[in-house]
């Protein structure tokens, strides 16, 4: 009997054990499958709030990149060219009228608003494959995305989260020389990314100001710019396959394409039917000539009408290539009335020659004077010391004053006196200004002296060298002029498949930069001309010569002189840019053959730091503004779960 209700007891114990047992099990096994569901709901929430930490990743890109190329259009289309100010008016004050500034400053967002929804409301950077999508608004004014695919009505700002009005953060008045005051201005915005993965939602919510630097755009940002684009003659220039241009390329007139030219820069022009000195003197009439591929027909054809759309026209068989856009309707860009700004520096702190040079020399030299050699690896050795200047006033050496200054922050200019050397001017400027003509400038002459290969001329400037150079009337280029630090390596090149090598620019760091400038009177139109006169002279340049700096002439051409009767003499390898009133010409070619017939071939390069904002010192500037590099400024940010 005691047995029994020993072994009932003992079952009714098991039982209980089993139930507890279970249950604990079942409630373990429970809270393991919230863990796994909380840890996959912590998993995706994660996942969610990257994707929108990223998209406001990429939108903060886009507004250091293509943002400011969009800026810069609407900075040119707003700000005032005449007044003290940029924007807010043109009171006397050190600062501009905070209200007028905001009222200017509200047209600006409501046009960069625009332009800013084409490049980000339909956008979804989203990984491919994620099966995610990540939306991203940009808000310079209330409303963003309107018009767009993807919010046709556009979508209000975030509740709570208000736009205060643009305003002026630095900078001074222009004084109407000319001078590149720099003036800094603010657009408030607002950033929303938002990231959607199956059923979890996240947003990112940023506020910050775009601050934008505006100054006047110097006139060596482009890689060609003419005010009438034919030649002094009235002949047509036609861009043809042989066309590369990897910088700005402008017109106040109209282009004319022949089959395939490249460009990999931005492409604007004026529409000016008859540019004048100082104004378009015709009609505006936005379009360009095409030649068919065939060369039989050639057509002007209206912005409105060219196929299949603007940004991309045709015309049988005939196609340039715009790798960076282009522009029909751009603003009529003005070119120097005068070079008092360059005179007036030249006077102040650089080097003022009252009559004609018979030369001017540059050269980069070591501790003791002697020009530059290259290593086994192609470098020039050792890295430069001096920088020399050289100025005849005739062919007798007597007539000549040398000039040297080294690197630092001083910049000391000396001058030669005997066997001594005496100062001249401290803080040298780098201006060198000519009150009439320049007959032969040039850097040192090749090793060997009958070399036509530009890799043995020793460089003219050295590595620290800024120099501007200007004179009233004609220069003569008759040897190479060339950096001891090059910017680029390599130019560009079409391929056999008629794609385009970009060319080489991976030291964009250097400092030596040179600029050649013209101004031109009633009486003599200031060109700048690659020598093509007597060799017995000085005056003919040599055979493939290499040119380093930007070189422009606000009256006359930039070309080869005697250009349709020197021999050929290979091509001119040219490193900057060409800024002319007229298109001037380099030589004659033979349309059976493939060559040249007489003159200079083109091999052009542009100088990628000009497009940064580098400049030769006291180089003109246009009447246009230039936006540098903004900076994105955040204050804040929180993100939502919904």
């Amino acid at each position: 009997m005691l047995m029994r209700k020993s072994h009932g007891i003992a079952l009714v114990v098991a039982l209980v054990s089993i139930l507890v047992i279970g249950g604990v099990l079942a409630l373990m096994f429970s809270r393991m499958i919230d863990e796994m569901r909380h840890s996959r709901d912590d998993t995706a929430v994660v996942q969610t709030l990257m994707l929108a930490r990223g998209g406001a990743n990429v939108a903060g890109a886009l507004l250091t990149g293509p943002v400011r190329d969009r800026l810069r259009q609407v900075v040119n289309a707003t700000s005032s060219t005449t007044n003290r100010w940029s924007y807010g008016g043109n009171g006397s004050g050190t600062q501009p009228d905070p209200a007028t500034v905001a009222s200017d400053l509200a047209v600006v967002a409501g046009q960069l608003q625009t332009q800013v929804d084409s490049l980000v409301c339909d956008l979804n950077p989203a990984p491919a494959g994620s099966g995610a999508t990540v939306r991203v608004r940009v808000y310079f004014t209330n409303t963003a995305c309107a018009g767009s695919t993807t919010y046709p009505s556009g979508v209000g700002l975030p509740t709570g989260v208000k736009l205060p009005s643009g305003r002026f953060v630095d900078g001074s008045p222009r004084g109407g020389t000319g001078d590149n005051n720099l003036q800094q201005y603010s657009l408030p915005f607002v950033m929303v990314a938002e990231a959607t993965q199956g059923t979890y939602r996240r947003n990112v919510v940023l506020q910050g100001e775009y601050r934008f630097p505006i100054g006047r755009s110097s006139f060596a940002r482009y890689a060609l710019f003419t005010n009438v684009h034919a030649s002094r003659g009235g002949e047509d220039i036609w861009f043809t396959d042989r066309t590369l241009f990897d910088g700005p390329v402008h017109t106040n007139q109209y282009f004319r394409f022949y089959r395939n030219p490249w460009f990999g820069g931005e492409v604007t022009s004026a529409g000016c039917t008859s540019p004048g000195v100082s104004s378009c003197s015709g009609s505006i009439t936005p379009g360009a000539s095409f030649m068919s591929a065939d060369g039989r027909s050639q057509n002007f054809i209206a912005e409105s009408s060219m196929s299949p759309n603007a940004s991309a026209p045709t015309y049988r068989g005939t196609q340039p290539a715009f790798t960076d856009g282009v522009s029909w309707r751009s603003s009529f860009v003005k070119l120097p009335d005068n070079d008092n700004r360059q005179r007036e520096a030249a006077n102040d702190r650089g080097l003022l020659f009252a009559s004609n040079l018979y030369s001017l020399d540059l050269y980069a030299t070591d501790s003791n004077g002697n020009l530059l050699t290259r290593n086994a690896s192609g470098q020039w050795q050792p890295a430069a010391t001096y920088q020399y200047i050289k100025a005849c006033t005739s062919s007798s050496s007597s007539s000549c004053t040398e000039y040297r200054y080294t690197d630092g922050p001083s910049k000391v200019l000396y001058r030669k006196s005997g066997s001594s050397w005496v100062v001249v001017q401290n803080n040298f400027n780098g201006v060198i200004y000519v009150e009439g003509s320049i007959d032969r400038l040039r850097g040192p002459s090749r090793v060997p002296a009958n070399s036509s290969n530009p890799d043995n001329a020793p460089p003219a400037l050295a590595h620290f060298a800024e120099i501007t150079i200007a004179a009233r009337n004609d220069i003569r280029i008759t040897r190479d002029l060339k950096y001891e630090n090059p910017p680029c390596s390599s130019s560009p090149t079409r391929n056999p498949d008629g794609s385009v090598t970009r060319a080489t620019c991976d030291n964009l760091d250097v400092n030596n930069i040179l600029g050649i400038y013209a101004q031109g009177t009633s009486s003599d139109p200031g060109d700048i001309l690659i020598g093509g006169g007597d060799a017995s002279s000085g005056l003919l340049a040599p055979a493939n010569i290499a040119i380093q700096g930007v070189l422009m002439s606000s009256r006359g051409i930039v070309g080869v002189e005697n250009y349709n009767s020197i021999s050929p003499a290979g091509d001119v390898n040219l490193l900057g840019g060409i800024i002319e009133y007229y298109y001037g010409a380099f030589g004659t070619f033979n349309s059976s053959t493939g060559t040249f017939s007489t003159g200079y071939g083109r091999k052009f390069t542009y100088d990628q730091r000009m497009l940064n904002g580098k400049a030769p010192p006291y180089f003109p500037t246009t009447e246009l503004d230039e936006v540098g590099t903004p900076r994105v400024i955040s204050f804040g940010q929180r993100e939502q779960v919904y």
